[in-house]
């Protein structure tokens, strides 16, 4: 475990700067539309960019700062491995924090097959009608209206031929025709393993 928390301050460091950069520079710009793909990139990439080995074969005397910090991070990693290794099971304070981190990661996995499961008996619960390929669905459960893959569920509240009510619609037709829901998806589930890392939560609000 050692290893994995390790592995876990790299990710909210990469997450970190590759959030203050959107905020930075991008939040708010015209292209915004593109900043939901720089979004998903950077967390793609503080996932992936912490477990990749970089090999310099530089003379110590021509390593730049930059290259410097990141051949000692890649000695952190031998550090921590042989530490993992030589180190037997011991009931710490470390160890309480552990198993705390994989109840509360189990917690939020059980609250994303709860919100699936209210989701699937919704669309059976209530009438649906079909628009085009998209399923129109008129409740009256709180938290509606939202959109899901290629459903919409409706509260029977809002009055759907109204302005308010063609603002919300036509809101929730635009994030199926971008296919957020994928998104949501994506970023539930990093959150069930990540959601110690603050800036994951700045990814996904």
């Amino acid at each position: 475990m050692i290893a994995l928390s390790w592995y876990m301050l790299k990710v909210i460091i990469c997450s970190g700067i590759l959030c203050g950069y959107y905020f930075l520079a991008l939040r708010n710009k015209a292209f915004h539309r593109w900043n939901r793909f720089y979004i998903l990139a950077a967390i793609v990439i503080s996932l992936l960019a912490p477990i990749i080995k970089i090999n310099f074969f530089q003379n110590d005397s021509d390593k730049g700062t930059v290259v410097q910090m990141l051949q000692t991070i890649s000695y952190g990693d031998e550090a921590v491995i042989e530490y993992s290794r030589n180190s037997g099971f011991q009931l710490t304070t470390q160890n309480l924090a552990e198993g705390a981190y994989l109840l509360i990661s189990a917690a939020f996995l059980f609250i994303f097959f709860l919100s699936l499961y209210k989701i699937v008996r919704l669309k059976k619960k209530y009438p649906k009608t079909k628009i085009k390929d998209i399923s129109f669905i008129n409740t009256n459960a709180k938290g509606t209206p939202f959109s899901f893959f290629k459903s919409v569920f409706w509260n029977n509240a809002i009055d759907l031929h109204s302005k308010p009510g063609q603002q919300i619609f036509n809101h929730e037709i635009a994030h199926i025709k971008e296919n957020h829901s994928y998104d949501k998806i994506f970023m539930n589930i990093v959150l069930i393993f990540f959601w110690i890392n603050p800036f994951f939560w700045l990814m996904r609000k």
